[in-house]
């Protein structure tokens, strides 16, 4: 099933704005593997489709990339926002 296009505007939105800066190699990218981002606690953004939805994101480390998805997402393997670099840090954009 394909994920409509303003749910992965909203949820790059939220891992450029919020979920990108928290992410740490050490712990997220070779421990827990997994970051929650509740848009409550996200100033300023107002997000197509969120309130219909969830209103917490989670991003997690799958192989070389980082996915997200809205929390309780019934689209299953979320979207990759990100490539990750040997360190489980994500590469910068290109």
């Amino acid at each position: 099933m394909r994920v409509p296009t303003y749910y992965s505007e909203a949820i790059r939105e939220i891992w450029e704005k919020e979920a990108k800066q928290r992410w740490d190699g050490r712990t997220h990218g070779r421990g827990l593997g997994l970051l929650i981002v509740d848009i409550l606690t996200v100033r300023g953004l107002m997000l197509a489709g969120a309130r219909s939805r969830g209103r917490a994101f989670e991003f997690w480390r799958d192989q070389k990339k980082i996915r997200g998805r809205f929390i309780g997402d019934a689209h299953g393997n979320g979207i990759v926002v990100a490539r990750l670099d040997e360190d489980g840090l994500p590469l910068p954009e290109q």
